[in-house]
């Protein structure tokens, strides 16, 4: 799977998009309650369960620049609009991994569940006091808008192609020098299980495909997912460190989309009374903690990330 043919038309769009001011009929109340933050942020949030990683990462910097949204609302927005898209789960995950479109549709399914809800989970009061934004730019020229959009993606996906060649060959020397097999024999795991997990924390693509040879390969896929890969990090932080974004509690974020996603599939593949009720609860758990703390854990403003 190519990386920039994939990428490539996503970053491209949502940057034309994003520069003439595109907004979604959200319920802009309704995103605030939910979330923390501003409606303005939702195209960002549908960019990246449709472009992919970091193309959402990519729309929240697109975002801050253009003076659309605040400082807050958009290193916020960064712990769950940096998700994978559909083009992944369904052709590299389900068609040759999971060998079920159908499986891969799911896995995808509950990718967007555990991103919504850790949104939710990590939701906390607007602070009113500080709303740092930036100022809008100059407006391009409408003919020069595709060009310049081109030429801005072009050089975000040469620098994740780099990214991505770098982690690779990472991985590549780590089990080269048998670190991989090594650590496989600490914890009593199977050694496929153990190798696509240690190579999906730091690249998400050979992770997965690392899984195929795991009997828990579904779960796995969920997991590597919801986590991206320290690979991705890396890429989205290049994205926001150049916007002069710092969200603290990114990789938290992520971490708890990984395990959020595993609960929902663990209950998926093996469906029982038992993982139906874990699944219930932790919903329930998701949606209604943020309401929860704000009222039983004293002053609301601490809640802010």
């Amino acid at each position: 799977m190519s990386v920039i043919p994939s990428l490539f038309p996503f970053f491209v769009l949502s940057k034309l998009l994003l520069s003439r001011g595109f907004a979604l009929p959200v319920p802009k109340q309704l995103f605030e309650k939910c979330f923390g933050v501003s409606a303005d942020c939702a195209p960002a949030f549908f960019v990246s369960i449709l472009g992919g990683y970091p193309a959402g990462a990519a729309a929240v910097a697109d975002l801050y620049d253009g003076g659309v949204i605040t400082k807050q609302d958009a290193e916020r927005a960064l712990c769950f609009c940096n998700n994978s898209g559909p083009a992944f789960f369904l052709s590299f995950i389900g068609g040759t991994v999971l060998h079920s479109v159908t499986l891969g549709l799911l896995l995808y399914l509950i990718h967007i569940l555990s991103a919504v809800l850790c949104g939710r989970l990590l939701a906390g009061r607007k602070n009113t006091l500080l709303q740092i934004r930036r100022i809008q730019p100059r407006q391009t020229p409408q003919r020069k808008r595709l060009p310049e959009a081109i030429s801005e993606s072009c050089a975000a996906l040469l620098q994740i192609s780099g990214m991505i060649v770098f982690f690779s060959v990472l991985l590549a020397m780590l089990e080269e020098v048998g670190l991989l097999r090594l650590m496989a024999q600490i914890p009593r795991i199977p050694l496929a299980e153990v190798k696509a997990l240690l190579s999906g924390i730091l690249e998400i693509s050979v992770g997965i495909l690392r899984s195929a040879d795991s009997r828990n390969a579904f779960v796995l896929c969920a997991f590597l997912m919801g986590w991206g890969g320290f690979c991705v990090h890396t890429q989205a932080s290049a994205i926001w460190q150049k916007a002069g974004l710092r969200p603290k509690h990114y990789l938290y974020a992520k971490l708890l989309h990984g395990l959020l996603s595993t609960i929902f599939a663990l209950g998926c593949a093996a469906p029982s009374a038992l993982s139906a009720s874990i699944s219930g609860c932790v919903f329930l758990l998701c949606v209604l903690f943020p309401t929860i703390s704000k009222k039983w854990g004293g002053n609301p403003a601490r809640n802010t990330l």
